[in-house]
């Protein structure tokens, strides 16, 4: 359990390959990849479309995690449902989130998520427990957007014969920065459960206008991460990678697939 714990106490958002590339910065971050950062992100889709990512922590094929995830625009919203799987045969946890986002007003932006989660050891059974994410996004005016993001702010566990685990609760605020129409940078502080807050800092540049290169910073010392993002007629392909001073290096790839615009 000792790399899990690891992995713990780095950014969350890791998991998501367009945030990896920028320093784990994404809760003001408006992209396909939003369900996994703050949903509220997901709010100004107009679009349909279905995206599916692996994370590779360290280059250990026992602490993958797979994400596959659907946005679902309409009438009075955005709907999005993702699944996640993090583990092997040994230790596997699951979880479905379902996330309703909504533009309030022009500058504001909201999103609540429901998630079920299962945990399941191979000698020991398994457990489930339900929590929740919540999530705003700001537009301060024309180049600066402010985000925070809290998940699982009930503090829920999940007991599994005698051995009761905390799931992670999360707090993340941050804000984007765009001083042109094709470079941003976000700044974000991270707090989890017990562990001391985490500043990240990210880097987008828009190379032309279906590539964008992405490069930052995060932790204490510093984990630098670098990142490319590809857009090819419907699809977009987002990579990133960041390097561990101890543990080395670690990627996540992820591809979108837009599938119609919204009415």
């Amino acid at each position: 359990m000792l790399f899990a714990q690891v992995t713990r106490g780095q950014s969350a958002y890791l998991n998501s390959p367009s945030a990896m590339g920028k320093g784990g910065t994404g809760v003001s971050t408006f992209d396909s990849w939003a369900s996994l950062s703050n949903p509220a992100g997901t709010s100004k889709h107009s679009q349909t479309g279905a995206s599916a990512s692996y994370y590779l922590p360290y280059f250990i094929n026992e602490l993958s995690a797979k994400n596959a995830l659907i946005l679902l625009p309409f009438k009075w919203g955005v709907l999005s449902t993702h699944f996640q799987q993090f583990g092997n045969s040994s230790y596997q946890e699951n979880s479905i989130g379902i996330a309703y986002s909504k533009s309030l007003t022009p500058k504001l932006h909201a999103a609540f998520q429901f998630n079920i989660q299962n945990n399941r050891l191979s000698q020991s059974g398994s457990g489930h427990q339900f929590f929740s994410n919540m999530g705003l996004i700001y537009e301060a005016s024309e180049h600066i957007r402010v985000g925070v993001a809290i998940v699982n702010p009930e503090q829920s566990t999940i007991t599994i014969q005698d051995n009761t685990t905390a799931l992670p609760s999360l707090f993340v605020l941050g804000f984007n920065w765009g001083p042109s129409s094709n470079f941003d940078i976000s700044c974000e502080l991270e707090k989890q459960d017990d562990y001391k807050s985490l500043f990240k800092l990210g880097f987008q540049y828009e190379i032309i206008e279906t590539v964008w290169l992405r490069t930052g910073v995060f932790g204490k010392p510093w984990n630098y991460t670098l990142g490319l993002g590809l857009h090819i007629f419907d699809f977009q392909l987002d990579i990133g990678m960041t390097n561990h001073n101890i543990l080395g290096l670690s990627s996540c790839i992820g591809i979108t697939y837009l599938l119609k615009q919204k009415p």
